[in-house]
């Protein structure tokens, strides 16, 4: 029987506005009246060798603004990225810029041509359902106020994100994401470990409908990042 050793709970009350300096893709206006938004991407791990997702680019759209306007870019430079590398702790940086001080309510991330999966030794093309023409939105609530940070995570659950479907000669993959964005302040992590380390094993963080997955590391660890407040319940 798997037995958890290790397991600790720790909720963050940290504000949402966080100084310090970060490259920005925008320059700041002259009037004194901008922050930064930083946006950062990790995952869970999930039953492949590879999953690279390539980002055209990053948006942010102000709230409040024509739902075909108001868009910023944060990031326009592309880039791909190994969701599989950016497990228990470690995460990317896929945009960082200046913006006017204000509400923004939507982040917008534009996939382009490359995506792919590694499973079984093969390399496999990720279908991604109507193109991506629109960008995969996601609701956030930030509000960037004058000369601070703000910091939001993006979350993406590659093993949710990602189905099969085909024969063993003819497998396809199709990439519906899932994606939760997480603002810094007020969250937590779940933390532990699992024994026997030579066991890779699945973990499992459930409150209410909501779930998030993860696989241990090499040592037997695991954590799970940005959690909202709540009661979880931890299955191997």
């Amino acid at each position: 029987m798997k037995r958890l050793t290790t397991l600790s709970l720790i909720f963050f009350t940290t504000a949402l506005i966080f100084s310090g300096c970060s490259k920005d893709n925008n320059p700041a206006s002259s009037d004194g009246n901008t922050g930064t938004l930083k946006v950062i991407m990790t995952d869970s791990p999930a039953d492949y060798s590879e999953v690279n997702i390539v980002i055209d680019s990053v948006q942010a759209h102000i709230a409040g603004s024509d739902s075909t306007a108001g868009w910023v870019t944060l990031n326009n430079m592309k880039e791909t990225y190994d969701l599989l590398k950016l497990v228990n702790g470690v995460n990317a940086v896929i945009g960082s810029s200046s913006l006017q001080a204000g509400s923004y309510s939507q982040i917008r991330l534009f996939l382009g041509s490359g995506c792919n999966v590694v499973a079984n030794g093969q390399t496999y093309d990720l279908v991604i359902p109507s193109g991506n023409q629109s960008g995969i939105k996601l609701n956030i609530d930030a509000v960037i106020e004058a000369g601070a940070s703000y910091l939001l995570t993006l979350d993406f659950d590659a093993n949710q994100s990602i189905k099969s479907t085909g024969s063993l000669l003819n497998l396809k993959f199709i990439l519906n994401p899932v994606i939760r964005a997480i603002a810094t302040a007020n969250t937590g992590s779940i933390s532990g470990s699992v024994s026997p380390a030579t066991v890779t094993s699945n973990v499992l963080a459930v409150a209410g409908a909501d779930s998030i997955s993860t696989s241990t590391d090499a040592s037997g660890g695991f954590k799970f990042q940005g959690l909202q407040p709540d009661t979880y319940s931890i299955y191997i």
